[in-house]
C-alpha cells in the first residue's frame, strides 16, 4: 500500500517540504513538494506544520490535500500498469499544483534565482560591475519573496507580479516583516526591475508591470549644526567612553562619511597630498575612493590622541554602530539637546517608526554625521556643491540634494539672490 510522508532535509531558512512516497518493499521516492517553510514552524513528529498560526493551518491543509491527489493518480496510473518512478511523482505534483518543473523560468523564484546568479558578470548603466552591495540587496529581496509565497501558500509566476501583487507584498513586509516604507518602495523598484529584465528576455508579464513603481518617503532629516556642534564640544562629560564618542561625532561631522566608514578610520589612512592631509578611504557601501582634507576640528582631535584616532568601542562593526548609537543620544542630552523637533522613533509596542516630535537628543545617531557634514556645508555658500559630492560620495547633485531635503527651487532662490545683490 502507498503511503506519503511530508519532511523537511535542512535547518536553512526557508527550507523545501519534500513528500515521500513509500510504495514498499524499500522502494521509496522523494520530490520537492512546492512548499517552503522556516523550519523551526516544523512538527518533525506530525510531519506537519505547528499549528500556530493561520497561515500555517493552511499549509497543513494544502499538504493534505496534495497526498489526497497523488494517492489518487497512484491508483488510477498503477492500475493501468504505468512506471512509478521519480519523474512520475514530480511530474504528478508539478500537474496537481498547475505547474511546471522546477526550473521553469516562468515562475518568479526561479527567475530572481537565475537574475542574482548572473549579476556577478552584469554591468551597470555607467558600465560598471554591479556591487557587492547592490547583489546582497537582490538576495535579500529573494529571501522576502520566498517569505511572502510561504505567507501566501503560492508560488508566483512572472505574470502575477501585477497592482494586486504589488499591494499584497507591500502588506506583507510592512505588517508581517515590519520594514520601513522607503526600504519597502526600494524593494518594489527592485522586482519591477527583476521583472522587466524576464520580459526582454521573451516571457509574459503582466501588461500593469509599466505601472509597477517604486517610491520613497521622506523622512524628517535631523542634523546637529554649528552651533550644537560647539555645545557637544563644550559641554564636560566625566566618562571617558562618551568622551570618546564626543570625538568621534565631532569627526564624523566633518569627514561626511556613514558609520561603516567612519569607526574604521585609522592613521594610515591619512596622506600627505601636495602640502595638506587627507584621509584616503575606500567607502564600503559603494567601494568609491574619497579623499577627505583633514578640517581643524578633526586634527584638533587628532592630536589630542597623539596623530591617531580614538579607540573604538567593540570588536565587530556592528557592535561598534551599536554602541557608537547609544553613546551619542547620551551625549547629545548632557549638551542640553532637548528641545523638539520633527523626527521619526520607533514604537516599542507596534514596533513601527512614527513621525512625531521629539527631543532631539533622542533622534540622534551615527547617520547624523553625515547629514549634519552636507548640510552644514551646503548652507555656506562658499562650498561649490560638487566639491562636498566628493567626500559624500554621492554620483548627481540631484541625489546630494534630495539627501539633504533641498529643491531645485533651492538653486533658483540662490540665483535670484545673486542677481538681486549685483
Amino acid at each position: 500500500m502507498a503511503t506519503i510522508k511530508y519532511l523537511l532535509q535542512g535547518t536553512s531558512n526557508p527550507s523545501p517540504i519534500y513528500l515521500r512516497l513509500s510504495l514498499g518493499r524499500g522502494k521509496v521516492l522523494k520530490r520537492k513538494s512546492g512548499y517552503i517553510i522556516n523550519p523551526k514552524n516544523w512538527s518533525q513528529r506530525t510531519g506537519y506544520p505547528k499549528q500556530t498560526q493561520a497561515e500555517f493551518k493552511n499549509l497543513k491543509s494544502n499538504l493534505i490535500g496534495l497526498e489526497s491527489d497523488i494517492l489518487k493518480k497512484f491508483n488510477d496510473d498503477f492500475s493501468t500498469g504505468k512506471d512509478i518512478n521519480g519523474e512520475w511523482l514530480e511530474n504528478t505534483i508539478a500537474g496537481i499544483q498547475n505547474r511546471e518543473k522546477s526550473d521553469d523560468f516562468d515562475y518568479l523564484l526561479n527567475y530572481t534565482e537565475s537574475f542574482i546568479e548572473k549579476l556577478p558578470f552584469s554591468y551597470n548603466k555607467s558600465g560598471k560591475k554591479i556591487s557587492e552591495a547592490t547583489f546582497k540587496k537582490y538576495k535579500t529581496i529573494l529571501n522576502k519573496l520566498v517569505g511572502f509565497e510561504s505567507h501566501k501558500n503560492k508560488r508566483f509566476k512572472l505574470k502575477d507580479v501585477n497592482l494586486k501583487f504589488r499591494a499584497d507584498f507591500i502588506e506583507y513586509l510592512s505588517e508581517k516583516e515590519k520594514i520601513n516604507d522607503n526600504t519597502i518602495g526600494r524593494y518594489i523598484s527592485f522586482i519591477k526591475t527583476i521583472v522587466y529584465d524576464a520580459r526582454k528576455h521573451g516571457y509574459e508579464v503582466s501588461h500593469q508591470i509599466s505601472d509597477f513603481k517604486g517610491f520613497t518617503v521622506s523622512p524628517p532629516i535631523v542634523t546637529l549644526n554649528f552651533e550644537e556642534l560647539e555645545k557637544i564640544k563644550k559641554v564636560t562629560l566625566k566618562d571617558e567612553v562618551l568622551d570618546i564618542a564626543r570625538d568621534w561625532l565631532i569627526i564624523g561631522c566633518y569627514v561626511g562619511q556613514r558609520v561603516s566608514d567612519l569607526l574604521r578610520m585609522s592613521n594610515n589612512m591619512i596622506q600627505n597630498i601636495q602640502g595638506y592631509q587627507f584621509i584616503v578611504i575606500n567607502q564600503v557601501k559603494t567601494n568609491k575612493k574619497v579623499q577627505i582634507p583633514i578640517h581643524a576640528e578633526v586634527k584638533a582631535i587628532l592630536d589630542k590622541y597623539n596623530g591617531n584616532f580614538p579607540p573604538t568601542f567593540a570588536s565587530t562593526p556592528a557592535s561598534n554602530s551599536a554602541l557608537f548609537n547609544r553613546h551619542i543620544k547620551k551625549v547629545c542630552l548632557k549638551a542640553g539637546l532637548t528641545e523638539k523637533v520633527e523626527g521619526s522613533l520607533i514604537n516599542p509596542e507596534t514596533q513601527r517608526k512614527e513621525v512625531g516630535r521629539y527631543e532631539k537628543w533622542k533622534l540622534i545617531s551615527s547617520h547624523v554625521c553625515r547629514r549634519s557634514f552636507a548640510t552644514n556645508f551646503y548652507s555656506k555658500r562658499k562650498y561649490p556643491t560638487p566639491l562636498l559630492m566628493n567626500v559624500t560620495g554621492h554620483s548627481t547633485e540631484t541625489m546630494f540634494l534630495n539627501y539633504i531635503g533641498k529643491k531645485p527651487i533651492d538653486y533658483s532662490l540662490q540665483l535670484a539672490e545673486i542677481w538681486n545683490n549685483d
